[in-house]
């Protein structure tokens, strides 16, 4: 098995991708890239990168072209924003300019993610100055009916929709309302090639997760073996949420019991 720092990221043919160190000698480093492309390069290559954690999705370089195509500035974000945009999280980021003599502002969500034909982009969501009404609610050549559009503005739920391109092809995604830019957010469904603690995800679980449900599932670990949890989704922060089942029904049962009892009457002695 490949450790962890055979694997690398190279900018070849204006793309960053992926791939295996295969060699080293001297000032040079022999990489093969997943698609099976071979080449040497030198170890101080502005275009070839060390994979820094396991979470990483994307180069540090690749993030730091793509935000100064949106004029955000790279060197003077946080370390811990730079983290988060490698490994695919969103980020808003809010910033002043001048503009005929008066200090104007703006603000735009930022995230990594990956197309399969384009391969890796920066995701730009400008906020709106208003926030969305119902008639301008769409996404993905979906428009959102009265209820869909209530459940994420009111409700502050998130709801499970059918998108698709203008090429015809059909997907599903879940959508609610970001408050920070006024408007519908989106973000992509749970599936059968989502994982969850290792494990895929079944239909079944992906479509209740998606719908909002909370189901309980098992996660298996060296050290506490194989545990029930209750699960739900949080496509905001894209992340699942756990709770331990003893304790939720532990929870349950003081609510009920708490309910059942009834308060004592103070008679008056006489």
């Amino acid at each position: 098995m490949e450790n962890q720092a055979e694997k690398v990221y190279v900018k070849v043919n204006q793309k960053w991708q992926r791939a295996t160190k295969t060699g080293e000698q001297d000032d040079k480093v022999s990489v093969m890239t997943n698609d099976g492309q071979a080449f040497n390069l030198p170890k101080n290559s502005k275009f070839l990168e060390p994979i820094a954690s396991k979470e990483q999705k994307f180069a540090y370089g690749d993030v730091k072209e793509q935000l100064e195509g949106q004029y955000i500035s790279y060197a003077k974000l946080p370390e811990s924003v730079r983290d988060n945009l490698v490994e695919g999280k969103e980020y808003f980021h809010e910033s002043t300019y001048i503009s005929e003599g008066e200090l104007k502002e703006g603000a735009k969500m930022v995230q990594m993610v990956y197309d399969r034909n384009l391969g890796s982009r920066l995701d730009v969501q400008y906020r709106r100055n208003e926030p969305v009404t119902l008639d301008k609610a769409r996404a993905y050549n979906h428009t959102f009916s009265a209820d869909e559009f209530e459940r994420m503005v009111d409700k502050k739920d998130f709801v499970v929709f059918q998108g698709s391109t203008n090429d015809g092809e059909v997907f599903q995604k879940l959508a609610y309302f970001e408050p920070r830019i006024q408007d519908i957010r989106t973000k992509s469904a749970l599936s059968t090639n989502t994982y969850f603690y290792g494990e895929k995800l079944t239909t079944k679980q992906a479509d209740s997760l998606n719908k909002g449900q909370e189901i309980e599932m098992v996660i298996k670990s060296k050290k506490h073996g194989v545990k029930p949890y209750l699960v739900s989704y949080s496509p905001r922060r894209e992340s699942y949420i756990t709770k331990n089942v003893d304790l939720a029904k532990a929870k349950n049962i003081e609510v009920h019991q708490d309910e059942k009892k009834k308060p004592r009457s103070r008679g008056m002695k006489v």
